[in-house]
């Protein structure tokens, strides 16, 4: 994982100024490792299991808007701003 204390922030931070498609297949492999670490301690840490399943909806929201769109819910409104940032041209790469 990208951010291993869950921080919407740090992720932000390590992807901007990439490509949209690097961007978007980072976000994906960070939704899955979280949700597989909300799965994996559901039982034993309360802490880390909202951690990664908080952040997995997050980073879910973020490749909902890159790929549709589609702004966030009112609840994670404060996230429009980062959203916002990134750069939606979806231009083809070269040699991929």
């Amino acid at each position: 994982m990208i951010s291993k204390e869950c921080k919407f922030s740090e992720f932000i931070g390590a992807v901007r100024g990439k490509d949209y498609f690097d961007v978007l297949e980072l976000a994906e492999r960070e939704a899955t490792e979280a949700e597989r670490l909300f799965l994996r301690v559901r039982a034993s840490e309360p802490r880390r299991t909202l951690c990664g399943k908080d952040y997995a909806q997050r980073i879910k929201l973020l490749i909902d808007y890159m790929r549709y769109e589609v702004k966030p819910l009112a609840a994670f409104a404060r996230d429009a701003e980062v959203f916002a940032a990134f750069n939606l041209d979806r231009k083809p790469r070269r040699g991929k």
